[in-house]
């Protein structure tokens, strides 16, 4: 449930990147998430994804190899999701279906942030904005569209463009030791690790990302 004020914070620190924002909020399946991606790169890019977006962009590098010179992925590891995850999502989109949406709750948010970022309302009014603004259809359609994914470590055994891995040390929705994992099975492969941030990197530490985006 992010909108591209996800890099505001990014955009404005990048040398010499012309970044062009992809919308897949219209998706229904992965399928039609790779179709959208390839339509819009014109010649071999460096495609950047953060979490959801990260598997996706690791996912279509599997498949469209021949559209992207690099991959940055962004807190996120290549396996499918835990069984308690689909539990919930499952729950919530059944529970969606049936009641109003109320946007997420404050308890929601500290599970993506890192405690330090916990009082920090500037990015706690980003976050519930973000989310107010795609809102409870979109929240449906994404769930539906992204929970049943297949692990794709095996297919990433043969990529050959390089890939970097940025990870949070304290990221509680993607561990640290989860996204090393998937590098072990990229052939060039780079992980950065933040110190002191939670999953939402671009948000929390913009100057550490944006450096290592400046000077790959």
């Amino acid at each position: 449930m992010c909108t591209e004020a996800l890099w505001k914070f990014i955009f404005p620190k990048l040398e010499n990147i012309n970044p062009i924002p992809i919308a897949i909020t219209h998706c229904k399946s992965f399928e039609e998430i790779n179709n959208e991606i390839a339509a819009c790169i014109e010649s071999p890019a460096v495609l950047v994804g953060f979490s959801l977006g990260g598997f996706i962009a690791m996912n279509f590098a599997c498949n469209y190899p021949e559209k992207i010179t690099k991959l940055i992925v962004i807190a996120a590891n290549s396996s499918e999701l835990k069984k308690k995850e689909l539990q919930l999502r499952n729950q919530t989109i059944t529970f969606l279906e049936k009641n109003k949406y109320a946007g997420i709750t404050t308890t929601r948010m500290y599970q993506f942030l890192h405690e330090q970022q916990h009082k920090n309302q500037l990015l706690l009014d980003l976050i519930r904005n973000m989310d107010k603004a795609l809102g409870k259809e979109i929240l449906i359609r994404q769930l539906k569209a992204t929970s049943f994914r297949s692990d794709i470590s095996e297919k990433l055994k043969n990529i050959k463009i390089p890939v970097i891995l940025i990870a949070a040390e304290d990221d509680r929705i993607v561990s640290f030791e989860s996204v090393k994992t998937t590098a072990k099975n990229i052939r060039k492969s780079i992980v950065y690790k933040i110190k002191n941030c939670g999953h939402m990197i671009p948000l929390e530490r913009p100057k550490e990302l944006a450096y290592i985006l400046n000077n790959l």
